[in-house]
């Protein structure tokens, strides 16, 4: 079939291509001999090397800084635990044996009110509300009775009393009448004290304990009831 009479744009669909472009061989260059350096040993200085600089991490410089002001903290610390006396505080006045504590309290409950609230215990002859040094409330307060037994009964049902929302927590004076004791912010007190949130990792980590728990105790109740199930075959 004559491929004349096509059009101009079909007929270029038959041309050939240029032929590929020459191009020269490619020219094998000499490798380079690489020998050690054993032999050139003795040219080096034998000096000894320069003492290494010290260098820490950024989270060892963190750790060192923590570790600094806990030290600190425990120091300065040290001297109040030292100098503390509770029997000579101008402001812890009364009869300690006569005297409630009050903890947890609201920062919008007065003297008035909380007095008001343990008057149904018997009658008190002092309230003393602790406040900071800017007279904010501390949230914790020492309630002085008139008699003895009015602070054993305040002492076992005042516990968990609501004012104000807030449910308070009541204990007797223990700086006055128990030997070598401490307030919290010397290390004392009772209970953990304030923890903070712990990681996800921890709460992961408790989950799964918890669950591994629940785990073994369903087993063991199970073979407890087929034990109990062989025994009465038996």
């Amino acid at each position: 079939m004559s491929a004349q009479g096509l059009p101009a744009h079909i007929l270029a669909l038959f041309t050939p291509r240029p032929p590929p472009q020459h191009l020269p061989p490619c020219v094998v260059k000499p490798s380079i001999k690489i020998s050690g350096c054993a032999e050139y040993v003795e040219f080096f200085s034998t000096d000894p090397p320069p003492p290494r600089e010290p260098w820490e991490s950024p989270l060892e410089r963190k750790a060192r800084r923590h570790r600094e002001k806990v030290q600190a903290h425990k120091a300065a610390q040290k001297k109040i635990i030292d100098n503390y006396d509770p029997h000579k505080d101008p402001n812890a006045s009364g009869d300690p044996f006569k005297t409630l504590f009050v903890g947890r309290i609201s920062y919008d409950t007065t003297e008035k009110k909380l007095k008001r609230e343990f008057e149904v215990f018997g009658s008190i002859k002092k309230v003393r509300m602790v406040y900071d040094q800017k007279g904010k409330p501390r949230g914790y307060a020492f309630i002085e009775f008139e008699h003895e037994r009015d602070l054993k009964n305040a002492y076992k049902q005042g516990d968990g009393k609501k004012i104000d929302g807030r449910r308070v927590m009541v204990d007797v004076e223990r700086g006055r009448t128990v030997e070598g004791w401490l307030p919290r912010r010397l290390g004392g007190g009772r209970g953990p004290g304030r923890q903070g949130k712990p990681s996800k990792k921890k709460q992961r980590r408790l989950a799964e304990t918890t669950e591994k728990l629940k785990e073994k105790e369903k087993e063991e109740k199970a073979d407890k009831k087929k034990d109990k199930e062989k025994a009465r075959l038996l």
